[in-house]
């Protein structure tokens, strides 16, 4: 006997995520700036947030929910009915924490007042999938990010904000934006095109991250000495 699908209409249930590529050299002949909008890439964790009929749910990238790992986030958004796409990140008066913080509130089953308090976590919104019972992914991504700013000035969830687009009329422009991100602590710019649907995997021509380069040193080994696990050189 034929088993019947689930039923997933109202649940809380994980969507493929929107992947960009690395941006490389020949790709910038393909781009113009008029259609190109430009994010900051935020140093912290991709999530979805999923909210349906007060069952709330988030997502790694991967599809595995962390939810228990941030109570507060979940209670934020159980009101509502809406499939968000954004960044989880450590927040203290305005100021992004470096990752590490972060890391302080991964993988944890039970979270402590202490850590609620020390590491407080929020959501920078990128996108918007699906509000109420209208499924948005076919828009183009302005039309999503215009209903993304609509819906958070409606509701504007505790401990989350929208992702500011980062304002350009030329490359040149941006490039040297995206040469000071280091300085200001942000990992480097999300660039998507403007008429892109939101497609699951890494489709090609839509989304690109331009990553700042890594800091490396040319440098030559002259002495190496083992040691015990105590710390103390074997001789």
């Amino acid at each position: 006997m034929a088993v019947a699908a689930p039923d997933r209409e109202g649940k809380p249930v994980f969507r493929p995520m929107m992947l960009a590529h690395p941006i490389e050299e020949g790709d910038w002949a393909n781009l113009a700036p008029e259609t190109i909008a430009a994010e900051w890439k935020w140093d912290g964790i991709r999530i979805q947030t999923v909210a349906m009929n007060g069952d709330v749910r988030l997502f790694s990238r991967t599809g595995d929910d962390i939810s228990r790992s941030f109570p507060e986030i979940v209670a934020a958004f159980s009101p509502y009915n809406v499939v968000l796409d954004g960044e989880l990140l450590v927040v203290r008066d305005d100021t992004v924490a470096p990752f590490n913080d972060l890391q302080q509130r991964l993988n944890r089953k039970a979270v402590t007042p202490r850590m609620l308090r020390d590491y407080p976590v929020f959501v920078r919104l990128y996108d918007i999938l699906l509000d109420e019972a209208d499924d948005l992914r076919a828009m183009p991504f302005d039309q999503r990010r215009m209903r993304l700013e609509q819906w958070h000035r409606m509701h504007a969830p505790r401990r989350t904000d929208v992702s500011p687009l980062v304002e350009f009329d030329t490359f040149d422009t941006l490039n040297g934006i995206w040469a000071n991100t280091r300085e200001a602590g942000i990992e480097g710019l999300m660039l998507k095109h403007r008429e892109s649907p939101y497609l699951s995997g890494r489709p090609k021509g839509h989304w690109w991250k331009w990553k700042r380069a890594a800091l490396t040193l040319d440098c030559v080994l002259m002495y190496a000495q083992r040691v015990r696990a105590s710390g103390r050189p074997i001789t």
